[in-house]
């Protein structure tokens, strides 16, 4: 019983409506049910008295059928014809039942209600005034002609001014209502918006206290692969290079922690980072060991985020070349600006897999911290700026090439 109660209530009503119209359908559907129920209870009274209830009976049959169509209107979204209907048809059942089927039962009376009953669904002034002066008409108008009532007793300008006094009341009431369902929306949608810059901004502060931390865990990292290289010159006993190798590393290390100061830096300075180290590795493997930069004449005045692109380099030092016995180990670093900024690093080395193989078999950590740091930082970078941010392995026949994608901005 409730099930089906809560679908006739709802005929009609649809989530893409708005809350106010869908109100104003269920109202509707409300009142052509109750509308229903009285034709019962009013036939049940009528034969319980024994009063004629043929000509009764043929008006509700009509009503039973005004009633199907509006809920027929309704579900097909015809809205505004299901209201117009909805208040001709009381109207004109109002005027049978006052006028020819039981007159002097003072039914009449409920056109002061339709007016009233017209505001609640329709917003046109024009059309709410025409149902106002409507009613009038027919309450005052068919007395004239069958005269049902003494004439003293139906006073035209009294008749109006209770309906025109009930219609401005009622009237004044539904505009400071929508007045404050309009000031109620606003503040609503105020705070939404407030709410929604608010959760921007903490994410945004969040992203950036989160990427600070991961940079302040990448540094050491830089700092320690670099002095292993400087140990084993000295213990080769290599002191030319071991001097070379220190001076070109204090200028690394100073660049570096300068760097680090700041999320975003000029490109010039990147490059300038990567080709000292670069140099440090050339300085530690020899002639065998040869790199290139590509694009990096193409790039304009740019800053991008800082330390992502060396631990990769080191990477591909470490597990793609180191392992490598014969011939030269050959690395490449090209860049290019896009909608993002790319940088390519490829090396010839033995390829991750066969690398992982060997640092398993020698029992070393198979897992680089630093490039972990900077994947995790990628992530938020991605969450942060909503685009194509990350890091790409491609398949290649020698070696490994790895794909950076990272935001930039002018400078």
């Amino acid at each position: 019983m409730k099930q089906s109660l809560h679908k006739i209530f709802n005929t009609g009503v649809f989530e893409e409506n708005n809350v106010k119209e869908n109100k104003k359908i269920k109202l509707l559907n409300i009142f052509c049910f109750t509308w229903g129920v009285m034709i019962i209870v009013i036939t049940l009274f009528d034969i319980l008295f024994q009063r004629e209830i043929l000509e009764s009976l043929l008006i509700h049959g009509v009503s039973y059928v005004l009633i199907f169509i509006i809920f027929f209107l309704q579900k097909f979204r015809k809205y505004t014809l299901a209201r117009v209907l909805f208040l001709t048809s009381i109207m004109g059942v109002t005027f049978v039942f006052a006028n020819y089927v039981t007159p002097f039962s003072l039914i009449e009376n409920f056109y002061f209600i339709y007016p009233l009953i017209a505001l609640i669904f329709i917003e046109k002034k024009w059309i709410n005034l025409s149902i106002l002066g409507l009613c009038f008409m027919l309450y005052f108008v068919p007395n004239l002609y069958f005269q049902h009532y003494p004439k003293e007793t139906i006073l035209p300008v009294l008749i109006f001014s209770v309906f025109a006094a009930t219609y401005v009341i009622l009237n004044y009431s539904e505009n400071l209502n929508r007045k404050h369902e309009k000031e109620l929306l606003k503040s609503k949608r105020n705070l939404e918006q407030a709410y929604l810059e608010l959760e921007e901004r903490k994410k945004s502060e969040v992203a950036a206290l989160q990427l600070k931390a991961l940079k302040t865990q990448m540094n050491p990292h830089f700092l320690f692969n670099s002095i292993n290289a400087i140990q084993n010159l000295i213990l080769t006993d290599q002191k030319t290079e071991a001097y070379t190798y220190l001076t070109k590393f204090s200028l690394f290390v100073r660049e570096s922690i300068k760097a680090s100061e700041d999320s975003y830096v000029e490109f010039k300075e990147e490059f300038s980072m990567l080709n000292k180290y670069l140099e440090l590795e050339k300085l530690r493997f020899g002639k065998s060991f040869v790199y290139t930069f590509l694009g990096e004449q193409e790039i304009e005045k740019v800053k991008i985020p800082s330390a992502i692109i060396q631990p990769f380099i080191e990477r591909a030092v470490r597990c793609g070349l180191l392992h490598k016995k014969e011939g030269e180990k050959r690395i490449s670093v090209a860049f290019k600006q896009k909608e993002l900024f790319e940088c390519t690093i490829s090396d010839n080395g033995i390829g991750i897999e066969a690398s992982q193989k060997i640092m398993e078999q020698n029992k070393e950590d198979v897992n680089n911290k630093s490039t972990d740091l900077v994947e995790k930082r990628l992530l938020l970078l991605k969450d942060f700026y909503k685009t194509d941010i990350g890091i790409t392995y491609k398949e290649v026949e020698e070696g490994t090439e790895v794909v950076i994608k990272i935001p930039y901005t002018l400078s």
